[in-house]
């Protein structure tokens, strides 16, 4: 029979697996969602069954997409992880960053690039400006749905503070 910390972390693996991480990943995140404290490279290495070398990079990776934080406790050597238990700020985080370095370059790029390909006179000219200008909208799209998809959460939040 499991435990119910267990099917708690069976369960927070299996909604990390949908989002499309890897194995590793997905087993690391359900493991930090479940323990109170920071763990350490070794600490998860021996729970995982996987390789120090394996979690360190699988760590490294979560940490460059802010889906993990490190830090060092005072007189101690060792890096300690441990994730944002709080999923709304998880999901603005996350939201934010993809907006940051997903959206917000091709907002910033794309018009000049637009006005490049119109001065174009290549023969597929004309088919890759409709591409680059469909790119665009939705890249303004995405913009405002992350915005607004962001404020909604913290409206959101601000209710359930209040019950």
């Amino acid at each position: 029979m499991k435990t119910v910390k267990k099917e708690f972390e069976d369960l927070v693996y299996q909604g990390m697996k949908s989002y499309g991480l890897d194995e590793l990943s997905s087993k690391l995140l359900a493991i930090l969602h479940s323990e109170p404290d920071p763990l350490t490279l070794e600490e998860l290495s021996t729970r995982t069954g996987y390789s120090f070398s394996a979690v360190s990079a699988a760590m490294k990776l979560l940490t460059g997409i802010t889906l993990v934080e490190k830090t060092k406790k005072a007189g101690s050597k060792k890096l300690y992880f441990s994730v944002q238990k709080d999923m709304l700020t998880m999901t603005v985080n996350a939201i934010k960053t993809k907006n940051e370095v997903f959206v917000g370059p091709a907002l910033k790029d794309l018009p000049e690039i637009i006005e490049r390909c119109k001065k174009n006179s290549e023969e597929d000219s004309e088919e890759m400006l409709k591409l680059i200008e469909d790119y665009y909208q939705q890249m303004i799209a995405l913009d405002l749905i992350f915005k607004n998809l962001t404020e909604y959460i913290e409206m959101i939040r601000m209710e359930l503070g209040k019950k």
